[in-house]
């Protein structure tokens, strides 16, 4: 609350009247507001740097196996297993595919791998037969000693095979190298140079006339028959075609065809039958009409206003009473609706006040049931009160 909102310190001296109680500065510019970032400091949290670069470097071509993972809390014997941790990323071929010099590698190294592990396996097992191990671990080590020494990636080299493994990558990796150097060989030369053709990558258009004109000739061949096709169905005169524009009151070729083919589908057996079923129906409708109009007497006057009232509406501009005939029908409509909501409420309401007058006759019955029964029982308290008084008198005359 201000000083001067509060009227007793109104007269006191020493007080300014006429200036504002509280004094705000003006916001600073976007540009010139500093975004305050205080982060709490702790001894306990120990701030590490990371570089991005080396954390790729070093878990490049490393993932995890999570398929056999197994972290259930359950209470059998079975040991319960994590991520299976594994580096590189090797591919073996598909069936009925050639295996490339690299495949075949990893695959040897993957099944040496494989087998050491078996063989170890069925050594530590003193319950297996030793027939089941016929190769022995030293000689498993050996072979894989052997692969390993073998170094075939630094033998080969890993641009071979990098386009051994991924031929496709390869390709797009040396495109991707020649338009980097391409783009900077254009960079480096001055603009008054004119760059070499066989320094940049040149683009081949050619085009053969005898073609494009044998693909003309087949054209014009195609449009011919047609109009060969066309005349020998319509004929060369113009008779024909003028009679049929005339006959369906269509302009062109294509329209006279499409009101053609659309009189015809109408000549169908299922849509003659639909036909033949309106017009019975209809025929039937027209001798109704006739009978009532026999039944009822003839009345000129009636006729005569029916007939003025025909022609006004004929004469009459339908657009200009199309729209408030539209509003009149949407207001009546929009009345009907109000008129069956209040309708249905007072349904509700009657079978409402129904359901009350039944509970209240059913109360009343319960009611008049309960005074009865009070009466009753107040009848016999009264008796048995009067017979223990009979008792206690008795009692007391002894």
């Amino acid at each position: 609350m201000s000083i001067m909102s509060n009227p007793k310190y109104a007269d006191l001296p020493g007080i300014a009247q006429d200036e504002p109680d509280i004094y705000e500065t003006t916001d600073l510019p976007e540009s010139d507001q500093a975004d305050v970032f205080y982060e709490p400091e702790s001894e306990g949290i120990q701030r590490i740097h990371i570089t991005t670069d080396e954390a790729y470097s070093k878990f490049k071509g490393k993932f995890l196996d999570s398929s056999g993972a197994d972290f259930s809390d359950s209470i059998t014997k079975k040991i319960s297993r994590g991520y299976d941790a594994r580096s590189g990323d090797w591919e073996l071929a598909g069936a009925r595919e050639k295996e490339t010099p690299i495949q075949k590698y990893q695959r040897l190294q993957c099944e040496m791998s494989e087998l050491l592990e078996e063989v170890n396996n069925l050594n530590k097992n003193p319950d297996t037969n030793k027939l089941d191990c016929l190769v022995p671990t030293e000689q498993v080590e050996q072979s894989l000693k052997l692969l390993a020494d073998l170094k075939l990636e630094e033998t080969l080299g890993e641009e071979l095979i990098a386009k051994m493994s991924d031929p496709e990558g390869a390709q797009l990796q040396k495109l991707l190298a020649q338009l980097q150097q391409f783009k900077q060989s254009i960079n480096e030369e001055p603009g008054s140079q004119k760059p070499n053709e066989a320094d940049g990558i040149v683009y081949q258009f050619t085009y053969r006339p005898e073609q494009a004109k044998l693909k003309q000739t087949a054209r014009v061949a195609d449009l011919e028959s047609r109009l060969h096709r066309l005349e020998s169905v319509i004929g060369a005169s113009s008779d024909k075609l003028s009679r049929l524009t005339t006959a369906t009151n269509k302009g062109s070729l294509l329209e006279v065809a499409q009101y053609l083919s659309a009189t015809a589908s109408l000549l169908d057996s299922s849509q003659l039958d639909h036909i033949e079923g309106r017009l019975s129906a209809l025929s039937q409708k027209l001798q109704e009409i006739a009978d009532k109009k026999s039944v009822l007497q003839h009345d000129e006057e009636k006729d005569k206003m029916i007939l003025e009232l025909y022609e006004q509406v004929k004469n009459q501009n339908i657009d200009k009473i199309l729209p408030q005939t539209i509003e009149r029908l949407k207001s009546l409509e929009a009345l009907h609706n109000k008129a069956t909501e209040f309708c249905k409420t007072l349904t509700q309401m009657e079978l409402a006040q129904s359901e009350i007058n039944s509970n209240v006759q059913n109360n009343k019955t319960l009611l008049q049931g309960v005074q009865e029964s009070f009466a009753m029982n107040l009848n016999e308290i009264n008796q048995t009160v009067m017979s223990l008084d009979a008792r206690i008198k008795a009692l007391k005359e002894k």
